[in-house]
Formats: structure tokens, sequence, C-alpha cells
């Protein structure tokens, strides 16, 4: 059996509609609801919506790291842009799948191949769009810059 990893965080009402969300050794931050959700919601703020769609943008690129140790794979740059439509299915709200549009830099024309396997493994592997019900797809696109 692999090792288990947990996480913790502790939630809190700061007040109505507003949540606190306080992460070890981290400074507490504050969620409130999406603007389409609550068209009172001050700008700036992050949603539960928006976080979801970070951790998963971030956990490809994260996961892209540890992939390429194992392809001898070599980038100089990678962005993410992640959009998450979401639907009324009934009475529940929920993603109807993850996009993410990646796009890599690499030095010159010979890492591609190394860096697409290394690309498709992290999307594999990444634990967000593992534990997710709605697809992740990833739209790779790698360039030579």
């Amino acid at each position: 059996m692999s090792a288990e990893h947990s996480y913790h965080l502790d939630a809190r009402m700061i007040k109505p509609m507003f949540v606190g969300i306080t992460l070890d050794g981290m400074k507490e931050f504050e969620i409130t609801s999406a603007p389409d959700w609550w068209p009172d919601a001050p700008p700036g703020k992050f949603s539960p919506q928006t976080l979801l769609l970070s951790a998963s943008a971030s956990c490809v690129i994260l996961s892209l790291f540890k992939a390429s140790q194992a392809f001898h794979a070599e980038f100089k740059d990678i962005k993410v842009i992640a959009d998450g439509p979401m639907v009324e299915d009934g009475p529940i709200w929920r993603f109807e799948r993850v996009d993410l549009k990646m796009t890599i830099v690499i030095a010159d024309e010979s890492h591609r191949s190394k860096v697409t396997k290394a690309a498709e493994m992290a999307h594999k592997s990444c634990p967000i769009a593992n534990s997710l019900s709605c697809p992740t797809n990833l739209d790779l696109e790698i360039v030579v810059g």
C-alpha cells in the first residue's frame, strides 16, 4: 500500500456570505461567493469555483515538474489557462468539465517529444483531476522560444 498524504485547514464564518480559511503557518484569507451567484460579492475575493480551477491548474503545473524528472524533459516556461463551465443538473449545480490550456515553452525542437510525454503524464497523475467527478481536459501547446 502506498503512503497517505493528509491535509488540514480551518474554515469559519467571518460574517454572512464570507468564509475565513486558515492553513497552518499562513495568514487567514477570505472566500465568498462568485458574483454570478451573489451579485453583491465584492471584487478581488476568491470563490469556491475559482479555487477549484486554481487547484486544477496549479496541480497540473506542479505534476509536470515531477513527470519531467522521470522523462528527463526540459522546458523554459509553463502557462495554464483554466475554464470550468457549471451546469444545472436538476436542483444541483456542478462543474461540467475543467478545460486546461497548457502552453509549454521549450528551448528547441529536440525537447518536444519528452515534454509531450511528461505533460501527458502530469495530466494523468494530477491528484486534483483524479479526484473530480467531472472530466479534466488538457489542450497542450508546445512552442519553441
